[in-house]
């Protein structure tokens, strides 16, 4: 468009093209080779912006050194203010402005310009960023082939001015026509000037070459010209199922004559979702077709049996509705008469009702699924996050800092463990996790265990207070910090949507942000990065979670040598995970994916040592070469996982491990110390233990609740070699996990009993 207004309207002779349609790839050294080869006059080097989808601006850069010296022969300045004013009227978008691209990419000891358009090219040159094409209105647009001849109206315009020309004048009306109840735009809308029509982009039209679904794209655009400038034309605009409306408007005859409307839908209101009350939601749950006027609404709603009902509007469209407690297994009718009108008081055609039946009542406690560290874990690291998982939603009222309790055996005492409790809950999933202050003991025994009996939402309390006992390792360990989450750090890292490695995604719902309120309380976090994300439901994109910067200081360097880690917070939903770096031969190297199939914080490792990467991009081959740096963290969606999520990341760090020992206590036989399962278990009040000794030693057999606190000594003196047997008689104690330890010598034997009365 713009190549065609020049050699018609000016007396331009010659205007070059470096790419003349939408599937050539022409690189920037290949464009800026062939502005050189030709001994252009000007070099005028058109892109889009990126980032996050509810960002759009324009932006100029000419070239310049470090101190804001505009390069040689000038020229690109002059361009790039102009151009930024004439541009951003025309897209009527916020923008950045008109800057020298060195001090604007940071490079401020420069001596040339950071860009190789401006840097390689041998006349005056700009470079313009059209607004970001992550951005999904503006994505829209683009695809409209007048909205391009919008933009190159436009840069016309300026090259115009440029050379102290006059705009020639113009009759050019254009605009957007949209809902004007939800500001989407309009599919089909028809805009008619006398004998003239223009309609809007449709499915059929347009959209059908980029997406399967009907309703997912529209940009409402249109562009009409060559009217008489100054004219004052009439205006009709019209859609299906929309009201007609006419407008009569008087053309600029020397820039666009914007003219937008909203149409009114002759629709009239129907229920669109209707969502009964469930376990993760109380509430009924009613979105209607149209926003509505909320007091005729509320009026037209009964239930039946009767309940008390507190209405809460999400928005003028979404009504959710709080009952009084319903009771279980119980059949309830919803009703919504014609008297519901929505915002233009059009009403409903016809009643609505539905029926929906409450679950019975939940007298089942609670139950622990799994428990980490696992019964009889060995190795494990001084620095876990313990976790009690449930099947079901619990009473965050009934979680304190006493819910898991750990303590760490020795051969003399039961000592407790320092740390804080969180509780985190999704779906019909909930997990209770212990964090410990202070590293573990190494190469010792611990427990963990529910320390404070829990509840349900409906109140039933935990019955069955397991325990898992675990044995730490001992390591040292260095560790570097490799990315810091904390205030304006995390600007460093790209919005996932402008690295053009991120695929398949729904931009709408994926994003990169601070998160203050989730962080691993491990090491004193204050901030976490939350990436929120939304694959499209082929289930073959990627996000690339890119760290946007090669300094040192901002990306530190590593080696093969030792292991990344990372805590993640999981949200249970099969999603794929891996770290991404790039080694000394530029090559970019991942690390073995990890399906994050849990709930909450969790410690992600990638032990460079011994797990070999895999290759990905940069002519990679499998191999770490030389010094490493952080590319990004790559989640992707599994064959079975959902679509849309969020997860948390935090303390991203790079450990060396200096030394790591364990204890080696040899094979448990009974000829040397035995302490065998109690029977009956569970019991009430009594239950035998038995033991065997090798030889004739010093014993003693006591009993621990799960807060480390001794309430009997069973056996403490000489014994003979041989197998014992004792009684545990548990009157006046209460139901729950106790813990008997065998101490002989300098060895130990614990096990674990359950009470229940």
């Amino acid at each position: 468009h713009l190549r065609q207004m020049l050699l018609q309207q000016t007396d331009i002779d010659t205007v070059f093209l470096a790419r003349t349609n939408d599937t050539d790839l022409v690189g920037l050294t290949q464009r800026t080779s062939l502005a050189n080869a030709l001994g252009a006059d000007f070099y005028y080097s058109i892109h889009s912006n990126a980032g996050s989808p509810t960002t759009n601006n324009t932006l100029m850069l000419w070239g310049a050194n470090g101190q804001g010296v505009e390069k040689i022969p000038n020229g690109g300045k002059k361009m790039g203010d102009i151009m930024i004013q004439d541009l951003t009227a025309a897209m009527r978008i916020p923008t950045i402005g008109s800057r020298a691209d060195s001090p604007f990419y940071g490079a401020t000891t420069r001596t040339t310009p950071y860009l190789s358009v401006n840097r390689n090219s041998t006349m005056p040159s700009v470079l313009s960023e059209g607004g970001f094409h992550t951005n999904p209105t503006q994505q829209q647009r683009n695809l409209n082939a007048e909205w391009k001849k919008l933009e190159a109206q436009s840069a016309f315009w300026s090259i115009l001015r440029y050379h102290g020309l006059s705009r020639p004048k113009v009759g050019i009306l254009t605009g957007i026509v949209s809902n004007v109840e939800t500001a989407r735009p309009i599919n089909g809308a028809q805009i008619r000037v006398g004998d003239r029509t223009y309609t809007t982009d449709t499915f059929e039209s347009l959209f059908s070459r980029y997406s399967n679904n009907p309703n997912e794209l529209a940009n409402g655009f249109y562009y009409m010209e060559s009217f008489t400038p100054g004219a004052t034309l009439s205006v009709e605009i019209s859609a299906p199922g929309f009201y007609t409306q006419t407008a009569s408007v008087s053309l600029q005859d020397t820039t666009f004559t914007f003219l937008d409307r909203g149409l009114i839908s002759s629709v009239p209101p129907s229920i669109a979702a209707f969502n009964p009350p469930d376990l993760q939601d109380e509430r009924i749950r009613i979105r209607f077709s149209r926003p509505m006027r909320r007091d005729s609404t509320e009026a037209a709603i009964t239930i039946l049996p009767s309940v008390p009902m507190i209405f809460q509007w999400m928005d003028d469209a979404t009504l959710a509705i709080q009952t009084g407690a319903l009771t279980p297994d119980t059949e309830y009718v919803v009703s919504i008469s014609t008297q519901a009108e929505d915002r233009y008081e059009h009403a409903m055609t016809a009643p609505y009702q539905t029926m929906f039946r409450t679950a019975p009542a939940d007298l089942a406690p609670p139950r622990i699924v799994s428990i980490w560290p696992a019964e009889g874990n060995s190795g494990v690291v001084q620095r876990p996050i313990i976790t009690f998982e449930f099947n079901e939603r619990l009473d965050p009222a009934s979680i304190t800092n006493e819910s898991i309790v750990v303590n760490e055996f020795q051969t003399d005492a039961a000592n407790r463990v320092a740390g804080i409790v969180r509780y985190t809950e999704r779906g019909n999933r909930s997990v209770i996790q212990f964090f410990p202050s202070a590293p573990l003991r190494g190469n010792t025994t611990h427990t963990a265990g529910i320390g404070v009996p829990v509840k349900d939402v409906a109140g039933n309390v935990l019955a069955e207070l397991q325990s898992s006992q675990f044995e730490t390792h001992e390591s040292q360990r260095t560790t570097s910090v490799l990315a810091s989450f904390e205030g304006s750090a995390l600007d460093n890292w790209w919005v996932p949507q402008q690295s053009g490695s991120t695929t398949g995604i729904i931009t709408e719902v994926t994003s990169r942000v601070a998160d203050d309120a989730v962080v691993n309380p491990l090491f004193g976090s204050a901030r976490s990065m939350r990436l929120n994300y939304g694959f499209q439901a082929n289930g073959t994109g990627l996000i690339r979670q890119y760290l946007g910067s090669t300094s040192t200081t901002i990306n530190p360097r590593f080696t093969s040598a030792g292991l990344l880690e990372a805590y993640v917070f999981g949200d249970a939903s099969g999603t794929l995970f891996r770290f991404m770096v790039r080694d000394a031969s530029g090559h970019l190297e991942g690390s073995p994916w990890t399906v994050i199939d849990w709930l909450g914080w969790k410690r992600v490792q990638w032990d460079m040592r011994t797990q070999a990467p895999t290759a990905w991009a940069g002519g990679a081959n499998g191999v770490l070469d030389g010094s490493l740096y952080t590319d990004s963290f790559q989640i992707a969606p599994s064959l079975t996982s959902t679509l849309t999520g969020d997860i948390r990341i935090d303390d991203y760090q790079f450990v060396t491990v200096v030394s790591e020992t364990s204890v080696d206590r040899g094979p448990e036989t009974v000829d040397r110390l035995e302490l065998r399962q109690n029977y009956p278990n569970p019991f009430n009040p009594s239950t035998a233990i038995r033991f065997s000794l090798r030889t004739s030693h010093l014993a003693r057999l006591s009993v621990f609740d799960v807060l480390g606190r001794q309430v009997a000594v069973l056996v403490d003196g000489t014994l003979p070699a041989g197998t014992h047997q004792v009684t545990f008689n548990g009157e006046g104690l209460s139901s729950g996990v106790y813990l008997v330890r065998l101490t002989s010598g300098n060895e130990v034997r614990t096990i674990r009993m359950m009470l229940l009365k």
